[in-house]
């Protein structure tokens, strides 16, 4: 019987210092946003990064309030911030795809779990006849329980058991790979949706890139598109004393590094 296994995110020190982060936070509700996103990180753990509810319904913003216990103004606001910055990617089929969940995942076994608990028992116990040496080792301790007993334990839980491989299941789909598209392919999906596009330019774009969306593989170029153009749209509208995304988001982050930098 397999064991269960544990999830978590990890965080770099660095993580409210990133560009997009400080962009977003120094928004009006800015940092109920950032609170939002993290909550939505969390949920995507155990889904390689993808949100859906079922396998039929994706999550729709009534639900996202819900599951997350945010204000549902909040999240339809957080979320067009998030899908413009490309924290966020909406896919075709409604599924909402977390781009940075899969590097910043971590997992641990169950088996690995009671192993680094029990062990802390033991150091625990060892305190108590031997303090100086328990101070001494504590840090060098925890370090090697994080870093290395996940791998170890869970190496030697399979050579211990050895359970028969099973065989796939037949029904369980397959997660749906990136297929680069051709530039006939997205001319004729532009061309079906009435898309006003440069084609040429969109591909020559993310051609030269590696097809990619910020630092991460695209996982569906069709909803790249419809960023795309949705984005071309609101840049060609007549100027209304409204600024564009882009330039009042950086113009905000510009107005408070002045006022904490006196």
């Amino acid at each position: 019987m397999a064991g269960k296994k544990y999830y978590w995110i990890k965080l770099k020190r660095d993580f409210f210092k990133r560009h997009d982060i400080k962009i977003v936070e120094a928004m009006p509700n800015g940092k109920d946003y950032i609170l939002f996103y993290l909550k939505l990180l969390l949920e995507s753990v155990d889904h390689e990064g993808e949100l859906r509810f079922n396998d039929t319904i994706p999550y729709n913003e009534s639900m996202l309030s819900v599951i997350t216990n945010t204000n549902v103004d909040i999240v339809k606001a957080a979320m067009a911030v998030l899908i413009e910055l490309n924290m966020i990617e909406m896919l075709e089929d409604g599924t909402i795809y977390m781009t940075e969940t899969e590097k910043m995942m971590g997992g641990e076994s169950a088996s690995a779990k009671r192993v680094r608990d029990h062990r802390k028992k033991q150091q625990a116990l060892q305190c108590n006849t031997d303090v100086t040496k328990c101070n001494t080792e504590k840090e060098i301790d925890i370090e090697k329980d994080i870093e290395l007993e996940p791998e170890k334990e869970i190496e030697q839980e399979s050579e211990a058991a050895t359970p028969p491989t099973p065989a796939p299941s037949p029904d369980k789909p397959k997660s749906n790979r990136f297929k680069k598209p051709t530039l006939e392919e997205i001319k004729q999906f532009c061309s079906e949706n009435g898309y006003e596009l440069d084609v040429e330019y969109f591909y020559d774009y993310y051609e030269g890139n590696g097809w990619k969306v910020g630092k991460n593989a695209m996982k569906d170029w069709r909803a790249t598109v419809r960023n795309w153009v949705r984005r071309e749209k609101q840049n060609a509208k007549p100027a209304s004393g409204k600024h564009d995304l882009f330039q009042r988001l950086y113009k905000e982050a510009e107005e408070n590094d002045r006022k904490r930098n006196g």
